[in-house]
């Protein structure tokens, strides 16, 4: 078994040194890994801030203090301020800016976490299982986002319910996923792994405790007609989404340091033997430049 390794990586090497001796990569640029977070943590923030902002400070009158069937609510929920047009413009503009930037960082997690796994960790396939549900349930916690930001209340309000829903599981499923991957991949050394490690937990932890609390207190409000009982159900879908922005601001520590984003230019090395391979239409194929994105880390 350790001669079918040790073989399996010659013929690895061989075949790399094979490419570098007959192509010519150039780096075209670089892209910050800050830049690249702040690319899909700013806008959310930023959307979700001035959303309910804006909502509170200007428009308090036409989504608070008004009367439902259980008594006068004080406080709007969030599906109620991303109805109005200027919170809605804000909110819908923000959030669906940031989501390519969010499929390139899942992506690229999910490339590093194979990559990246502790050796010494036993169980491979609970951690090769926690790494795919990384990447689906982080996908469809994406896409039910998308989809909630463009079918609001208005639209279709019981869809909308389902998918505000759907999307809150979906980012539970993904908190304890990526805490799974962290925890035993080379993610959690230093510098900043272990720090990233603790936020994610203590902000997984209280995320998760808001669901009964807002289950609970919609429950309480429609059922039982106890009208605090929104506004408490409000203040937990605020804490909400700025738990789930702050859980994915700490990727800010994953990709410090650690990630590389480059544009490559892959070119043919004009040699005798590459111009006797020339001759063929193939290989006039091949000689064309590639161009690659590319992370590295």
């Amino acid at each position: 078994m350790i001669k079918d390794r040790v073989a399996s990586k010659c013929k690895k090497k061989s075949r790399c040194n094979s490419f570098h001796a007959m192509f010519q990569i150039s780096e075209l640029f670089r892209v910050s890994p800050v830049i690249v977070f702040l690319f899909g943590f700013i806008p959310p923030m930023f959307g979700a801030i001035a959303a309910i902002g804006i909502a509170l400070i200007f428009h308090n009158d036409e989504i608070s203090n008004y009367n439902w069937q259980c008594g006068r609510a004080r406080l709007p929920s969030l599906s109620r301020i991303i109805n109005l047009p200027l919170e809605r413009t804000f909110w819908q503009l923000f959030i669906l800016i940031h989501v390519p930037i969010r499929l390139i960082e899942l992506f690229t997690g999910f490339s590093r976490y194979r990559r990246l796994m502790n050796v010494n960790y036993k169980h491979k396939w609970f951690y090769e299982l926690s790494r795919y549900c990384y990447l689906y349930a982080g996908v469809a916690e994406l896409l039910f986002l998308a989809a909630l930001s463009i079918i609001g209340e208005r639209e279709n309000i019981q869809v909308h319910v389902i998918l505000f829903y759907i999307f809150g599981f979906c980012g539970i499923g993904f908190f304890i996923a990526n805490l799974i991957c962290h925890r035993h991949s080379l993610y959690y050394l230093n510098p900043y792994g272990r720090i990233s490690y603790y936020l994610k937990a203590i902000l997984c932890t209280a995320y998760l405790l808001t669901v009964p609390v807002l289950v609970g207190s919609f429950v309480l409000y429609w059922k039982a007609c106890i009208t605090i009982a929104y506004e408490i159900f409000a203040i937990s879908e605020y804490t909400g989404v700025f738990l789930n922005i702050a859980y994915h601001g700490c990727a800010f520590f994953d990709i410090r340091y650690k990630v590389i984003f480059c544009v490559r230019i892959v070119e043919p090395i004009a040699t005798e033997e590459n111009r006797m391979n020339g001759k063929s239409e193939a290989d006039n194929a091949k000689s064309t430049p590639v161009h690659s994105f590319r992370v590295n880390g």
